[in-house]
């Protein structure tokens, strides 16, 4: 059987023929051999953003791009991050979709399947001044399907646990370690200290949703699929005796924020930010929302330690060129600029996330800005305070998502057992899976 990892194999040399390994990291502002078109080009680049501060950052990469090449206009198009895919699906079936197209790795297998994206070696082979090896190795295969790379990476991460230095402090919790994750069962004794349900207080929040309970899945010693991607073991002891565990304290010994609105895409954040809540897990792209909506000071830490250790998935995003825009070539320019080093390290500065460029990295650490512990991230990613596996997806994904939502997500609420829906969720998992596996073999 065929599996994702299977394309994740990148050779550079596949990728482009018989150049080097660009030595220095900011190469992308460099001359291209690709060349734009005299005339003025319009591009559309579409985006996910929750906030202003988020859309500030990309219409300033924007800008740049016009600055470097004046001929080339970008008009940033946002929605939230929720309603993205549904339109990002209605567009490519319309052949409307913008000319850049932005891409979670989690769901390239999904659409470089279905041939949304121009593959970006030929590219790269015209251009060898562009260097892909500066780009992280997770997020470049994260962005990259059957040995090839569909766009440029601009951050990746972990997901860590996020808490809440004022709540901690007021409550008389000693705050968790940076360096040492805590155990299951010191989480959990944290989590009930800072609870006060008469007070809307609680010790944990989670956003509901399958991906979140990952991390938990991994650190329960359990697995959501198995090597070959033919089926999910969702139903193992390990992994029915973690979702116990996480869904236990909201249904059982509510220490977590009860779940209101499984709709709400941006639930956990809203309650964090709340400052009624002491901790909540969230990636390093983050920050940037948690510096100018949190009435708090706020830390991160790696996620608890369970049976398995602490585990936690690493994923990331980045920007595609359409597979039908008639103007690749200002396209692929524009790609250039905003995921140059200059770029990234503008976004990591604003807190936007941990870069997808090694170059880049030195402008995520602020000293002044918080969290404190963001050598936190780096640590994960090295694997030397915690586990951090790359956030497996298959090519049926989108459909897969659209299941868990309507068959899983619903454990959250307490009205049937971890075993009910897992009993339900297996059976289509595995249908999905062998979907998937025909695709791979399309």
């Amino acid at each position: 059987m065929k599996t994702r990892q299977d394309a994740f194999r990148l050779n550079r040399r596949s990728l482009v023929a018989g150049s080097a390994a660009a030595a220095g990291a900011a190469a992308m502002s460099r001359g291209p051999r690709v060349r734009a078109q005299d005339a003025p080009v319009e591009l559309r680049w579409s985006m996910w953003a929750a906030t202003e501060e988020e859309i500030a950052v990309w219409e300033d990469l924007a800008a740049d791009v016009t600055i470097a090449h004046p001929n080339i206009t970008v008009t940033l198009e946002t929605t939230s991050f929720a309603d993205y895919w549904d339109k990002l699906q209605t567009q490519l079936a319309s052949g409307t979709e913008a000319d850049i197209v932005a891409m979670q790795s989690l769901r390239m297998p999904v659409f470089a399947a279905r041939d949304a994206l121009r593959p970006l070696g030929p590219f790269v082979e015209a251009d060898p001044d562009v260097n892909p090896d500066d780009f992280f190795e997770p997020i470049r295969n994260g962005l990259s399907f059957k040995d090839e790379m569909y766009a440029f990476g601009y951050d990746l991460g972990p997901i860590m646990l996020f808490y809440n230095k004022d709540l901690f402090e007021a409550k008389g919790v000693e705050p968790p370690s940076a360096t040492e994750p805590m155990t299951w069962e010191v989480f959990k004794e944290k989590a009930t200290a800072l609870t006060d349900a008469a007070a809307g207080e609680y010790g944990y929040v989670i956003q509901p949703g399958f991906t979140g309970t990952i991390p938990w899945i991994w650190s329960g010693g359990g697995e959501y699929l198995n090597a070959e991607e033919t089926e999910s073991p969702i139903d193992s002891p390990e992994a029915l005796a973690a979702l116990n565990f996480v869904v236990g304290m909201i249904t059982e010994e509510k220490i977590a924020a009860p779940i209101t609105d499984l709709a709400n895409a941006q639930f956990a954040s809203e309650a964090f930010y709340s400052g009624k809540v002491g901790m909540a897990q969230n990636g390093p792209w983050e920050f940037v929302n948690m510096r100018s909506k949190a009435p708090f000071a706020f830390d991160v830490v790696p996620l608890p330690a369970g049976p398995g250790g602490s585990v936690t998935w690493v994923a990331g995003s980045g920007f595609g060129i359409s597979n039908t825009t008639p103007n690749a070539d200002a396209a692929w320019l524009a790609l250039k600029v905003i995921t140059s080093t200059e770029s990234l390290m503008k976004t990591a500065a604003a807190g936007r996330g941990y870069p997808a460029r090694q170059s880049a990295v030195p402008s995520f650490i602020d000293p002044a800005a918080p969290p404190e512990n963001v050598a936190v991230v780096e640590g994960i990613l090295a694997n030397e305070m915690a586990q951090s596996r790359f956030l497996q997806t298959t090519t049926t994904w989108q459909e897969t998502e659209v299941m868990l939502t309507q068959d899983f997500n619903p454990i959250f609420l307490g009205e049937q057992t971890v075993e009910e829906v897992v009993a339900n969720v297996k059976p289509k998992f595995d249908d999905l899976l062998e979907r998937h596996q025909e695709l791979l073999n399309r």
